[in-house]
């Protein structure tokens, strides 16, 4: 399918990558429509925190969402500068650096959410939504996420008077070959773990997790839950129309699932391949499958690693003056990871092409 004279172009799905392709093409004189099968942008998240990432790409989070044609100043957003780090073996763990590791963002359709904010800044250009309904089947671009699942995410949404902390816990009795996390900012939290989708799901990793930080004194009540899914299986490849950007491409952080990036930057080469900027687009799109290379050798060392090796690791990073540059060592496209894909590149579940 080629994209024709007519400057109306098609997105199917309003997540992070669909808004991002929609207001590049806005501001580039296009006419994009989004089509969003949910009757609000956000409503089949949860308004569980996530976080964005500052150590895969070395743009920072600021410029980048400038880059990616947004007001990062109108998001609602709260910049990680310290977290705690839980195993089995021994005390928690402080992580801390002088730059934020992240900036945690809720998701969902309430007025402080992403997902909210950013159909906000699209409608305010005059961006085009079609809410309540499917795109079709000749959509220009396709962010609809994807239909299959290598992961699972079980989690809790609740209030607290507790302050404002951020905890990540590791283990295989919480979160096998994944991990669980504790997040609280004013007020609201999000509980959650993410394990392999080879593991029995009738075991209760969730209940393991809150019991767990119920016994050291971190009281999670057992309230809102949610659940939703990860795919580690889709190839890799060069973008072409249509386009599949977001999750429907594999654009996706496969250690962590650090996802918005990258999606939101898939939207963003979509839009450029139409509106001309080939060179420009292609130029975003070897950047996404050098990191995405990487993240997933860093999933097969994780993977492999047992719990009290990943506690040992976990202390070395924290030793560390500046762990985000460690983060950070781990995504560079230099000659040693390079090295590291080859050798391990086709050992996992995801296979390029």
């Amino acid at each position: 399918m080629i994209v024709g004279s007519s400057n109306s172009i098609h997105i199917a799905g309003g997540g992070p990558a669909g808004l991002t392709a929609a207001i590049q093409l806005k501001k580039a004189g296009f006419d994009p429509v989004i089509f969003e099968k949910e009757c609000k942008v956000g409503a089949g998240r949860h308004g569980d925190y996530e976080g964005l990432d500052n150590w895969i790409f070395s743009r920072k989070v600021p410029a980048f969402f400038k880059q990616s044609g947004f007001n990062f100043n109108d998001l609602t957003t709260y910049p990680i500068s310290k977290f705690f780090v839980h195993t089995l073996f021994g005390k928690p763990i402080t992580m801390q650096n002088n730059h934020p590791f992240f900036y945690m963002v809720k998701r969902g359709s309430g007025i402080n959410d992403l997902d909210y904010q950013l159909y906000r800044q699209c409608k305010e250009i005059g961006v085009r939504f079609e809410l309540g309904k499917k795109g079709p089947e000749n959509s220009h671009i396709i962010a609809t996420g994807s239909r299959k699942a290598a992961a699972y995410i079980r989690g809790i949404n609740f209030k607290t008077t507790l302050k404002n902390q951020v905890h990540l816990l590791l283990g295989s009795q919480f979160a096998p070959k994944g991990y669980a996390y504790l997040i609280i900012i004013n007020g609201k939290g999000t509980l959650a773990t993410a394990f392999k989708k080879r593991i029995k799901c009738s075991i209760n990793f969730l209940e393991d997790t809150r019991e767990y930080f119920n016994s050291i004194g971190i009281s999670v009540p057992n309230e809102i839950t949610f659940g939703s899914r990860g795919s580690f299986s889709l190839p890799f490849g060069k973008m072409h129309q249509p386009y599949k950007i977001g999750e429907a491409g594999g654009f996706q952080d496969y250690l962590f699932g650090f996802g918005i990036r990258m999606s939101m930057m898939s939207g963003q080469a979509a839009a450029l391949s139409i509106i001309g900027k080939k060179n420009y687009s292609q130029k975003i799109v070897k950047e996404l499958n050098q990191k995405r290379r990487l993240s997933f050798v860093n999933r097969i060392m994780y993977e492999q690693l047992s719990d009290k090796r990943m506690a040992g690791l976990a202390i070395k990073l924290s030793e560390n003056s500046n762990p985000l540059s460690v983060l950070a060592a781990a995504y560079a496209w230099n000659f040693k990871n390079i090295l590291r894909w080859i050798n391990l590149g086709y050992r996992y579940e995801v296979r390029p092409t």
